[in-house]
C-alpha cells in the first residue's frame, strides 16, 4: 500500500507481516524488499521489531559519549593498528578516496569477536553504556538476520546455502557518528562534505538517522553509478527524507557481487540538511548546492547531526560468487570468486588514516 513518505526512489516496507505473518505474508514482504534492492538498493523498514524508545535511547547514549572531554575519548583510540576499528575516531582519522571526513565516532561491534576486541570507557566514567550497547548489537544483529532470512526466501535458497548461514559468526559492528556543525557555505559549495560519495562494502547496512537529515543517494540514471569519484563530479543526488520511525537499509557491495547485480550497492553521501527533501541537487561547478535549503541554512551554521550505522559482513571464509537463481546461460556470472576476509582487509586498510 503506497504511503505518503514513499518516494520514486526510497520505498517505504513494513516488515511486521514478515516477523508475524503467515507463509504468504512473509512471501509478500520478501517480495517487496527484493523490488526496492533491484530499484534502488535502499529503503525505508517500520516495525522492523526494535522499539523506538530503544533507538532514541541509543541517540542519547550518544550524545553524552560525544560531550566527553577530548582527552576522555582520546583515551579511548585503538592502540594495536589501523585495522582494529573499535573505540573512537577524532576527526581526521577516516577517509574516502584520500578526502578527510568531518565526523567523530565510536565503534563497536560483536562481543564474541577476539580479533576485533571493544574498547569501552570506564564503568564510572559512564555507568550503563556498554550494557545498553551489547544489547543495541544484538537487537540489530536479530533485525538483520531476518532480512538475510527474507532475501534468501526470494531466491529460494536452501538452508544450507542461505545466506544468514554465511553470517553464522555476526561479525558486525556499528558506530556512534557525530558530525559536529559546520559552515553552510562549505557545504553548498562541495569544498566540504560529511561524508564524500560512496558505497558501503558488506552485505547490508541499517543506518538510524536523527532529524536534521543529510544523507542523499546517486540519483537513477545520471551517471556510471559504479564509480563513486566519477559520479560525483558528474551526477546528481538525491535528498533522503527522514521518516519518524524507520531504519534505512541498504545493499553492501558483496551483496551486490553475491546476488550478480540483482540488487544495487548505491553510491550516497552525507551533506547538509535539506527543506525540499525529494529535490534533486545538481553536483556541477556552477551550480552551487542551494537547491532545497531554507533561508536559514544558506548563511551561518549548519547544526550537528548524529547517525547510527549498523554494518554486517559475512563470515570472513565466505566466498563471494553469484547464487543459485541469480545467474543462468542467458545471465552469466559478471565476478569471479572473491574472499570475504580478504576482501573486507583490503577495503579497511583504504579506509583508516
Amino acid at each position: 500500500m503506497a504511503s505518503r513518505f514513499d518516494t520514486p526512489d526510497i520505498p517505504l516496507i513494513d516488515f511486521s507481516l514478515f516477523l508475524h505473518g503467515s507463509a504468504r505474508d512473509r512471501a509478500q514482504v520478501a517480495s517487496s524488499i527484493d523490488k526496492a534492492f533491484k530499484s534502488c538498493g535502499f529503503m525505508h523498514l517500520r516495525n522492523h521489531g526494535i522499539d523506538q524508545r530503544k533507538v532514541d535511547e541509543c541517540f542519547e547514549w550518544s550524545k553524552r559519549f560525544f560531550s566527553l572531554t577530548e582527552s576522555e575519548k582520546k583515551n579511548l583510540q585503538p592502540s594495536q593498528g589501523r585495522l582494529h576499528y573499535r573505540g573512537y575516531l577524532g576527526i581526521g582519522n577516516e577517509k574516502v578516496r584520500e578526502h578527510v571526513c568531518n565526523k567523530e565516532g565510536f565503534g563497536c561491534g560483536n562481543p564474541e569477536d577476539e580479533s576485533q576486541p571493544n574498547i569501552w570507557p570506564p564503568e564510572e566514567l559512564l555507568p550503563g553504556f556498554r550494557a545498553f550497547m551489547e544489547d543495541f548489537f544484538s537487537e540489530c544483529t536479530i533485525l538483520t538476520h531476518h532480512l538475510l532470512d527474507s532475501l534468501s526466501l526470494v531466491l529460494d535458497l536452501p538452508s544450507a546455502e542461505s545466506l544468514s548461514g554465511n553470517h553464522t559468526r555476526s561479525i558486525f559492528n556499528f558506530d556512534l557518528l557525530h558530525y559536529p556543525d559546520v559552515p553552510t557555505k562549505l557545504l553548498n559549495s562541495g569544498k566540504l562534505a560529511r561524508v564524500p560519495a560512496h558505497s558501503d562494502f558488506g552485505t547490508l547496512t541499517l543506518l538510524f538517522q536523527d532529524d536534521v537529515g543529510g544523507l542523499e543517494i546517486a540519483g537513477s540514471g545520471s551517471a556510471n553509478t559504479e564509480k563513486s569519484e566519477e559520479f560525483e563530479k558528474q551526477g546528481s543526488f538525491t535528498p533522503v527524507k527522514t521518516v519518524p520511525g524507520t531504519v534505512v537499509v541498504s545493499i553492501g557491495y558483496l551483496l551486490m557481487r553475491w546476488s550478480n547485480g540483482r540488487w544495487k550497492n548505491t553510491i550516497h553521501r552525507v551533506m547538509g540538511p535539506s527543506s525540499l527533501p525529494m529535490q534533486e541537487v545538481s553536483t556541477s561547478p556552477d551550480n552551487p548546492r542551494t537547491i532545497g535549503m531554507d533561508a536559514g541554512c544558506l548563511e551561518g551554521i549548519t547544526p550537528g547531526r548524529y547517525s547510527i550505522p549498523f554494518f554486517a559482513s559475512p563470515d570472513p571464509e565466505a566466498m563471494i560468487e553469484a547464487l543459485p537463481g541469480c545467474w543462468s546461460q542467458d545471465v552469466p556470472k559478471r565476478w569471479k570468486p572473491i574472499n570475504t576476509g580478504d576482501f573486507l582487509r583490503r577495503k579497511r586498510e583504504a579506509i583508516f588514516a
